[in-house]
């Protein structure tokens, strides 16, 4: 620092110690006045990056060759100046490095012979850059630029994209825009293709952001679900591992509304350090899978009905701005033509929409059956003369004839073979009753052999033999216990005549007499004997007429408990209904 001076007038004339340059050099221009320029719109990306334009909050090394007092660091002003020795203020507000430069030498060469100035940029003020449109976190950043090799170091469009948080699948990746601001009061739009880098590695499209920058994504006109699959591993995409909400309706087993977890989506194996800021990136070269797509989402609700329509499905999107985005999806095509492209990406807010087909091909809904966005099996109940009764897990795609083999197929006994009923919960809670007749030399059709659904009832009625014969026998149960003792009855009276018999023989002998008194009473014993063998057949007619009586109670019963099993079966069916529509909202998983 120099003492201060008496007067401009006494101040001496420094000189510097190189030699002196011809005086009738060119000079540099002084900067154009503001206002002087016209407005600037660029389509394209500039061929070389910009100057660096100075402002407040800059930190500059200034260095007047030879003049080894006034060389050092300043401080730009919050009005844009410099207070350097003797000249006091300088504004360089707006000016790059070597337009201040020139403005600063302007100024000392009234005290200076031949000022060689060189001002060098030591720290950079911080920047606001503004980002909006298809980006998952719009908004105003402010970014501290960072020295790297002895200079300073700005953010590029694609650190600030992630920084925001990724561009949306919404975002049109082709004319991205950077907007920014003139000396003059004009704006320059520099259109970046973000796809052409994605496409051929173009850094060029990697453009240099710069202190009041407002970055904008605007929305893609229609959806290209190739290249919105390419960017879901690029680093400056929106985060794919983050849940999603979403909406599905239609003909799918559990409707309503699901968050969709993304797991091991991306390969961690690196880190992106920005200058400005440390960011955890999720990059690297592991493939990327486990998509939060349609087919995924169609899994976790349970998966597709038969009545599905898949070449009509419909997604229903918000962009920004508030409209509404219907993106079709054909799945048949995914399913016979491998058009991965059709398996879309989904985002957060998606509405999805599976229509009632509105004819249904049997052959389709066969093959549709072990697709992955069908269910694993399907619940139906078998009741009546099957050989194994009960809950079964099926194939989506079986068909009566199918369950019912799988049951172990009728009960040859007492099973009616040639009609059985098929109880269907409809999706209104209504209960469908029809009666199907069996032909197992037939196809798959929707009169004969219908393809089954969740939930479904299968009931296989009795023969009307089985009816007789299990009359009959409820009617003998409570006679059976006074057979058993008029039997056990008769057996004794056979052994005591036998017993008797051999008395005789051992003791009697030959005498004719005694002979003929045993002759009398064996036939006493014979006539008591035909008495009660006379009793027994009355007994047995009499039996006869009560069983008889029995049956017909008993078809009576049992005929009103098949209408109460019909009954029961109808209300538990109602009752699952019912529970499937209060635990509906239960299955909605909390956003982490």
């Amino acid at each position: 620092m120099i003492g201060a001076l008496p007067s401009i007038a006494q101040l001496p004339v420094l000189r510097p110690t190189l030699p002196t340059p011809n005086p009738n050099r060119p000079r540099v221009p002084p900067p154009p006045p503001p206002g002087s320029n016209l407005p600037i719109r660029n389509s394209g990306l500039p061929t070389q990056e910009s100057a660096y334009i100075l402002g407040s909050g800059d930190r500059i090394a200034l260095d007047i060759f030879g003049v080894p007092e006034f060389s050092k660091e300043y401080q730009v002003l919050v009005d844009g100046t410099l207070n350097l020795p003797i000249i006091r203020s300088v504004s360089i507000q707006g000016l790059t490095l070597q337009q201040a430069a020139n403005a600063i030498t302007k100024r000392y060469e009234p005290f200076i012979n031949v000022p060689v100035v060189t001002v060098t940029l030591m720290v950079a003020r911080p920047l606001n850059i503004g980002i909006a449109g298809e980006i998952t976190r719009p908004g105003s950043y402010k970014i501290n630029p960072s020295r790297e090799g002895g200079g300073v170091k700005f953010p590029t469009l694609m650190e600030m994209l992630q920084l925001a948080k990724g561009v949306t699948s919404a975002g049109d990746m082709r004319t991205v825009q950077i907007r920014r601001p003139r000396r003059s009061g004009a704006e320059q739009i520099i259109t970046v293709n973000l796809q052409d880098f994605l496409d051929t590695g173009n850094l060029r499209q990697d453009v240099t952001i710069r202190d009041g920058d407002t970055i904008f994504i605007p929305t893609a006109s229609s959806l290209n679900t190739q290249e919105v699959r390419q960017r879901a591993s690029a680093n400056f995409s929106a985060d794919i591992t983050k849940p999603i909400g979403v909406v599905i309706v239609g003909e799918v087993n559990r409707p309503g509304p699901y968050t969709i977890s993304a797991a091991d989506l991306r390969s961690t194996n690196q880190q992106t350090e920005l200058g400005f800021v440390s960011i955890e990136q999720q990059q690297g070269g592991g493939a990327v899978v486990g998509l939060p797509t349609i087919t995924r989402a169609l899994k976790i609700s349970g998966g597709i009905t038969t009545e599905a329509d898949i070449r009509r499905v419909q997604i229903r999107r918000q962009i920004k701005g508030g409209t509404e985005q219907t993106i079709l999806v054909n799945l048949w095509d995914l399913l016979q033509k491998g058009d991965a492209t059709q398996d879309v990406l989904l985002q957060e807010g998606d509405s999805i929409i599976i229509p009632t087909a509105a004819n249904v091909d049997l052959t389709e809904v066969s093959q549709l059956g072990s697709t992955s966005f069908s269910p694993n099996a399907i619940s139906i109940n078998i009741v009546g003369e099957v050989v194994r009764p009960g809950a079964l897990l099926v194939k989506p795609s079986t068909s009566l004839h199918q369950a019912l083999l799988t049951a172990g197929s009728f009960n040859q006994l007492r099973a009616k073979k040639d009609k059985v009923e098929l109880l269907r919960l409809n999706a209104n809670g209504t209960v469908s009753r029809r009666t199907i007749e069996v032909d197992f030399a037939q196809g798959l059709n929707p009169n004969n052999n219908p393809t089954l659904r969740n939930n479904d009832v299968i009931l296989v009625a009795r023969s009307g033999y089985a009816r007789v014969g299990d009359n009959i026998n409820t009617f003998l149960q409570p006679i059976a216990g006074v057979a058993s003792v008029i039997n056990t009855v008769s057996g004794v009276l056979t052994g005591v005549q036998a017993t008797m018999s051999a008395f005789e023989n051992l003791f009697l002998g030959g005498n004719f007499e005694r002979k003929n008194q045993l002759d009398q009473l064996r036939q006493q014993r014979e006539d008591r004997q035909q008495q009660r063998e006379d009793r027994q057949l009355q007994l047995d007619l009499q039996r006869q007429d009560r069983l008889q009586q029995a049956e017909d109670r008993r078809l009576l019963l049992q005929d009103r408990q098949r209408q109460i099993d019909v009954e029961n079966q109808r209300l538990q069916i109602q009752n699952q209904q019912l529970q499937l529509q209060q635990q509906q909202p239960q299955q909605i998983q909390s956003t982490p």
